[in-house]
């Protein structure tokens, strides 16, 4: 035991004096706000993305101007009308204006109105004014036909529509785009943080095998402790490193819930809730030591980082499949599909976390899913121990699947 506390204290100190380790640990926090709380900042503040700049109208008729007016009023944006277009485009190059509305004779009959800008890319903007043309092209339209308008307003009153999330014990809560948008940067996040995290140590366990077998140095350590210390040791000290990074994230999200973001006002995602992270650090242990062990083993059955590249594709098919799948999972959290992958161990770190973030999976299916992963991490354990017994002292040739299947049965 205390041979393996060494390799474990080994390993940890290693691990944690590395560079891409403490760079991770600090760009985490950032990353996290990023992605979940700075889009829901922008969505409050609209006007942002102009940066106090009004917009350039020219040509628009009276009507249209006091829309425009009052929709960008809410944005805090003014309205200014110009005379020359041309000179205005140079404006909006030069940054003076955040865009030009340029609106042709005939509109909204014959001519069309055209938005100009420096990047195209503003949706918030053009899609008020969008909004604003619409509404003032059908009120223009109404007075020209004699309709009574009032009546008009009567018939195009839009009914009363609301998304509702049901909670286990009876809670309701409001629900909708912006809802979905929050909770799919939350589970993107989470995923992307998982992701990289299994990756990254699980290379790093696969690559620092080879590197000690092709450089004989595991004959040396293998005087001092067995096969199964050292590969324990390995996984176990990288393990403690991991936890660490996410007590540290943990503390971070808690001073960002519970100081940052009653001091500043902010909108913090309901699915950035403490319940939701330590769901998190659970499927992060689970995911860690199933594909460490698996990455131990292909460490010690590689000649050397190229082959071990190779050998560790299947590995990156499970972790980025869920990736790649991340919007279907979020729209279809209870689909046939969504629950096979929650359940399967390589894939279910990921997609059961995003399943709980999304909605409330039934209580036997996250037992299952805890379950079988916990079967699956000692199953793997012992699988990789025993590949790890021969194969480290295996050199000069690449072994193939066969002679890795004797190594398993070999008893000892």
């Amino acid at each position: 035991m205390s041979k393996l506390k060494h390799v474990v204290r080994h390993e940890f100190r290693l691990t944690a004096a590395n560079k891409a380790y403490v760079i991770l640990t600090i760009l985490g926090p950032f990353l996290i706000f990023a992605v979940t709380v700075l889009p829901s900042l922008l969505t409050q503040e609209p006007g942002a993305f102009a940066a106090g700049k009004p917009i350039a109208v020219y040509q628009a008729p009276e009507a249209l101007r006091g829309a425009l007016s009052a929709s960008f009023a809410t944005m805090d944006i003014k309205v200014e009308s110009v005379d020359d277009e041309a000179v205005a485009k140079q404006s909006v190059l030069s940054g003076d204006w955040v865009g030009l509305l340029s609106v042709e004779a005939g509109w909204p009959d014959s001519g069309k109105a055209v938005w100009y800008s420096k990047s195209g890319s503003e949706v918030a903007l053009y899609g008020t004014a969008q909004a604003a043309l619409e509404a003032a092209a059908r009120e223009i339209k109404i007075v020209e036909s004699g309709i009574d308008p009032a009546l008009v307003a009567k018939v195009l009153q839009s009914p009363s529509f609301e998304v509702v999330k049901l909670e286990a014990g009876g809670g309701e809560t409001k629900a909708g785009a912006d809802s979905f948008f929050s909770v799919l940067m939350t589970a993107l996040v989470f995923v992307m943080i998982i992701y990289m995290t299994v990756l990254l140590y699980g290379q790093m366990i696969g690559r620092s095998v080879v590197t000690e077998k092709t450089s004989k140095t595991v004959e040396i350590m293998l005087s001092s402790v067995t096969s199964r210390e050292l590969m324990f040791g390995k996984i176990l000290g990288l393990g403690l490193a991991g936890i660490l990074q996410y007590a540290i994230w943990i503390g971070m999200v808690f001073v960002l819930r519970t100081v940052v973001g009653p001091v500043f006002n902010m909108t913090i995602p309901s699915g950035l809730s403490m319940v939701n992270v330590l769901w998190l650090v659970v499927f992060f242990i689970l995911a860690f030591f199933l594909y460490s062990s698996a990455y131990a083993a292909m460490g010690a059955a590689s000649e050397d980082e190229q082959h071990l590249g190779q050998m560790a594709w299947p590995l990156l098919i499970f972790l980025m499949v869920p990736f790649v799948m991340i919007g279907t999972l979020t729209s279809n959290p209870d689909s046939r599909i969504s629950v096979i992958l929650s359940i399967f161990p390589m894939t279910s770190p990921i997609v059961m976390l995003i399943r709980i973030l999304v909605s409330e999976p039934p209580v036997w299916q996250i037992a299952l899913c805890l379950g079988l992963l916990v079967a699956a991490v000692a199953g793997m354990a012992l699988l990789a121990a025993k590949i790890f017994r021969v194969g480290i002292l295996m050199t000069g040739k690449r072994p193939r699947l066969k002679e890795v299947i004797k190594w398993v049965r070999v008893r000892g």
